[in-house]
């Protein structure tokens, strides 16, 4: 029986005595053993490395015990223990590929198009959800049969949340998280949605602005590298980012033009609106450096000049002598022209 169990799981008898494993009934049902060369190849040919976790057996300093596993149980062109036909995996991730849900199995439709974005995991992060409603991230990743981080199913429940923003034909998000609680769950599970949402933390609110601001780029067609490199950011970080974005869905146009909504032009770049705030504030400092050089404020009607010092200046200016006032003007026309000059590269830029 021993044998037979071991034959499954692509390896030995002796493979199981060394590395101390038992029967667990239940365990799934894989192909006939590779030959004991075989099994070799395939180790090294892999580096002792699981192909789906990336967990290392203990021959390259990790506790994985792995198991060769056949691609197609009746492969064309090749024979079925063909070393193209095999790959290695780790207990766990064997286990999993035997007995992952199927598409079918969702308790949501899956169309192909979803298929082309989703893993089989998330088929059985979606059965988790449908059977124990809201719940915690972490809650659902010691709920998977797949031996799967808990940072692994969160990138997979932003995937499942955004599915709608990246999906054209699809109208409508499968999973949502609770703004209140911080619990995933299917849409209808859900009651106080995190899409669109505004955070009040300000790291998480310059988060979600980012986040939303690298998928914008990307899907303009910006370079990925420049994007890290201008950001101080990794390459994987991006794909999260970007995961993320979809699943939030910031509403970035808010933040444009000083934080005041966009309104008739919501296709304005971030850039181009942040480029027009700075515009705006050099023609406000502008406005607000000629008050202070002209010693006054806005009024009502002409005040009333009587004292001697507004007598002398008066006098000044008709006897045609420079005073205070042409110094003024001269500072004043270098602001407005500066203002000028912002304004002209402002609309070279729209």
């Amino acid at each position: 029986m021993a044998e037979t169990t071991a034959r499954r799981h692509g390896e030995s008898s002796g493979d199981r005595t060394k590395s101390g494993e038992s029967e667990q009934p239940g365990h799934c049902n894989c192909h006939e053993t590779v030959d004991p060369d075989t099994r070799q190849d395939v180790l090294e040919e892999y580096k002792h490395r699981c192909q789906s976790c990336g967990r290392r057996s203990p021959a390259e300093g990790g506790l994985a015990t792995l198991h060769v596993h056949h691609i197609e149980r009746d492969p064309d062109g090749m024979g079925e223990h063909d070393l193209e036909n095999l790959t290695l995996l780790c207990r766990p991730c064997h286990s999993w590929v035997h007995q992952q849900a199927t598409p079918g199995e969702s308790p949501v439709t899956i169309t192909e198009a979803d298929r082309s974005v989703l893993l089989p995991q998330d088929v059985e992060v979606l059965q988790y959800l449908a059977t124990h409603g809201p719940t915690r991230t972490g809650d659902i990743a010691s709920g998977m049969t797949a031996d799967l981080s808990v940072s692994a199913v969160r990138e997979r429940l932003w995937v499942l949340m955004g599915l709608d923003n990246r999906i054209e034909s699809r109208d409508r998000q499968i999973v949502d998280k609770d703004i209140e609680t911080g619990e995933w769950g299917l849409v209808d599970q859900i009651e106080n949605s995190a899409r669109g949402h505004i955070p009040d933390d300000q790291q998480l609110l310059l988060q979600r602005m980012e986040d939303e601001q690298v998928r914008q780029a990307l899907e303009r067609g910006c370079d990925r590298s420049n994007i890290t490199e201008v950001l101080g950011i990794s390459r994987r970080t991006t794909f999260n980012k970007v995961k993320r974005a979809y699943a939030y869905d910031f509403p970035l146009d808010a933040f444009g033009r000083g934080g005041r909504p966009t309104g008739s032009r919501p296709e304005q770049s971030t850039a181009t609106a942040e480029h027009e705030s700075d515009q705006q504030q050099r023609l406000d400092d502008v406005a607000e450096q000629e008050s202070i050089d002209l010693g006054r404020t806005e009024t009502w009607g002409t005040p009333k000049s009587n004292s001697a010092a507004d007598v002398s200046r008066d006098s000044d200016s008709r006897s045609g002598r420079p005073g205070d006032d042409d110094r003024m003007s001269d500072e004043l026309r270098a602001h407005l022209q500066e203002a000028i000059e912002s304004l002209q590269e402002a609309n070279s830029t729209l």
